[in-house]
């Protein structure tokens, strides 16, 4: 069978770990194809991960989100995109038990999105869908085959469902359709830029830190791992030698206990297992085994190139030289990772919680001294806290739900609002009984199932997105409330003094110039209102997600 050999490349999820270093892979062994990147930048990703690719003319990035089927469609088009390399998702499991209703959003909402963009566009010549070990379900610990790829679908946690509903609707539009499909499931990957929720560089960055290793359960738990760069030849192989139609599994053999591979990362620090490792509370659910057979995708010509002890000491010397590389990620360090990624909201002392894991005075003396002076804090002369209670509005929303989470885990009493925001008498008594200190206004209308409901609802998104909102504004004015309205950043397009790819971005007094759906124009016309401009205690939000 003649090689593949695509044109213009969408790749999804392209600044997150994997798929960059597919990406920068393209780009730098094929001039001659067109890379066109989307990605959201979620808390997970990065820009700085396609950096070896930004300077090159056959590669291009686009932000934004594959649920948003006006984007993806223009880009096939406008991009002439003949292949697309689906990896966007949400990845991580111990997300999943906690927020699965997100994952159901991204990985089967926003590939369904491709899909049928895909098939109203009829261009495209191979998509290939980027899976995961885990849509197999648990292995049985004395098999001594590995899953191949007609094995049976038996996902047992939030993320491995959602991945495996996703593959349904692939191989539905496949056969439906004859969209030219592949699936891969891959074993997991470790190396360079890999964000610290997962195990190897959470692992590497906590023993940086002088910091206990938690390990969930007993640590019997085996899983294969993958160096990233062998990932990214396979991918490059399935790219161009992957019949369509098929699944490939891209895995290794070579098994690891979860315990096996904190103690290799302990003997290169230097650090003494007894002290460092920490057993903790395992996930609700925690598969024993993944085990996968290889040997379809070797007949490609792929094969595992990195050693274990290889890639795992160029791991640790890229997360030594780049020890900052994410920020702030002492949330994701966690046994249980949570993070909280909003700015502006006072973080929690997540360095003290993790160093609580030492069972003794002097092993958290121990673990301490290693922690760089810059994360230290002195609790002595910590201030108290001031008395809040907040009002939202926007229950029912992303944002608005949000606000509460965040509530809840800052201790900050809050309740939500009750009244209609265009009807003034509802709003103060919803005052009269919160008594708050602050409100928060993240209601109005984005439109069901999306912004094109307000065209031809134009009363009902005015009425909320603009008089109910100036409204709440007079009535926070009248009693004396600060009142914070989150609005949206899609109230702007790039023109002569913002070109795409300038990095020149809007500012907060720069006037609203982008008026291509009416829902836009209800939050410009509050943005640039008189009215609004004489509530000076009105601060002004706008997010663009």
């Amino acid at each position: 069978m003649a090689a593949y050999e695509p044109k213009n490349i969408l790749i999804t999820g392209a600044a997150g770990f994997i798929a960059s270093h597919v990406a920068n892979r393209l780009v730098r062994n094929y001039p001659h194809y067109k890379i066109v990147v989307l990605d959201k930048l979620d808390y997970c990703s990065s820009l700085s991960n396609l950096n070896p690719s930004r300077p090159s003319p056959n590669f291009k990035f686009v932000k934004g989100d594959i649920a948003s089927a006006d984007l993806v469609n223009y880009l096939l088009t406008t991009e002439s995109i003949d292949t697309i390399m689906h990896f966007a998702a949400q990845t991580h499991v111990d997300n999943s038990f906690g927020n699965s209703f997100e994952f159901t959003k991204n990985n089967i909402y926003g590939t369904h999105v491709l899909l049928e963009a895909c098939k109203v566009t009829g261009q495209i010549r191979r998509f290939i869908h980027v899976s995961t070990d885990e849509v197999y379900g648990e292995t049985d610990e004395d098999a001594v085959v590995g899953n191949h790829e007609a094995s049976q679908l038996l996902p047992t946690n939030p993320y491995s469902a959602t991945k495996a509903g996703a593959e349904m609707l692939v191989m539905a539009y496949g056969r439906s359709y004859g969209l030219p499909v592949i699936t891969t499931r891959g074993n997991n990957v470790y190396g360079p830029n890999q964000f610290p929720e997962k195990l190897i560089p959470k692992f590497i960055l906590l023993a940086m830190r002088g910091l206990p290793l938690p390990i969930h359960g007993d640590g019997s738990n085996v899983r294969s791992y993958l160096y990233c760069e062998d990932v990214a030849e396979a991918f490059e192989v399935v790219l161009h030698k992957g019949e369509v139609g098929h699944v490939y599994n891209i895995g290794t053999v070579k098994e690891r206990r979860v315990i096996d591979v904190a103690k290799d990362i302990c003997k290169l620090f230097g650090l003494d297992t007894e002290k460092v490792i920490r057993f903790v509370e395992n996930r609700p659910f925690n598969d024993q085994r993944y085990f996968l057979d290889d040997q379809k995708l070797k007949k490609l010509g792929w094969a595992e190139r990195t050693l274990w002890e290889e890639g795992l000491k160029k791991t640790i010397e890229w997360y030594t030289n780049n020890p900052d590389y994410w920020g702030d990620v002492a949330g994701a360090l966690l046994p249980h990772p949570r993070m909280l990624m909003t700015p502006g909201v006072e973080r929690h002392n997540w360095t003290d919680e993790i160093k609580s894991l030492s069972t003794s005075p002097d092993e958290a003396k121990e673990s301490s001294t290693a922690v760089p002076a810059a994360t230290a804090k002195s609790t002595s002369s910590a201030p108290q806290k001031a008395s809040y209670k907040f009002l939202i509005y926007g229950r029912t929303g992303w944002i608005g739900g949000l606000l509460g989470k965040i509530c809840e885990k800052q201790g900050i009493p809050y309740e939500y609002g009750k009244g209609r925001l265009e009807e003034r008498s509802q709003l103060l008594q919803d005052i009269r009984n919160v008594k708050p200190t602050h409100v928060f206004n993240a209601a109005g209308v984005t439109g069901r199932p999306n912004v094109d409901w307000c065209e031809t609802h134009k009363q009902d998104t005015i009425r909320t997105n603009v008089v109910g909102t100036l409204n709440l504004a007079d009535v926070c004015r009248e009693q004396g409330l600060l009142m914070i309205n989150y609005a949206t950043g899609c109230i702007f397009e790039y023109d002569a003094k913002h070109p795409e790819g300038s990095g020149i971005g809007f500012k907060e007094e720069d006037k609203p110039n982008f008026t291509g759906s009416y829902y836009s124009k209800t939050k410009a016309m509050v943005r640039s209102s008189r009215v609004f401009k004489n509530y000076n205690i009105y601060p002004f939000i706008s997010l663009r997600y």
